[in-house]
């Protein structure tokens, strides 16, 4: 059975229960430089060698991350509450505690998927 893990409170959430999928892209920010005739015909070794040498002292992927990084989490219902009220400071501990809201419970109580009411033909 496919289950999802609460990336927040570590709470398992079976496949049908309600969750949300949060998608962070963290992106380095450039502002658009204009190149004129003196950036073309500088020498820029130094400038590349001076790069290289403080890349040396990183890892492959800190050096990746310093640049992008993508961030994917499941999270239940109290720990989407908490994250939507405060996305920098997220706590799991003050998400508030409701009861989950399973997803087949709630459509049939709209009358959606009872006996003899199946959407499904083939």
């Amino acid at each position: 059975m496919l289950q999802y893990q609460c990336d927040g409170c570590g709470k398992n959430l079976p496949r049908h229960a309600l969750r949300y999928t949060v998608t962070v892209d963290v992106r380095a920010a450039y502002e658009k430089q204009e190149i004129g005739l003196a950036d073309l015909v500088r020498n820029h070794k130094e400038e590349i060698l001076a790069l290289i040498e403080s890349m040396e002292s990183k890892s492959p992927k800190e050096v990746e991350e310093s640049v992008y990084k993508n961030i994917q989490l499941d999270l239940c219902p109290s720990c989407q509450k908490a994250y939507i009220s405060n996305p920098l400071g997220f706590h799991p501990e003050q998400a508030p505690i409701s009861e989950t809201l399973d997803i087949d419970t709630f459509l049939r109580s709209l009358g959606y998927g009872e006996e003899g009411h199946s959407s499904d033909t083939e």
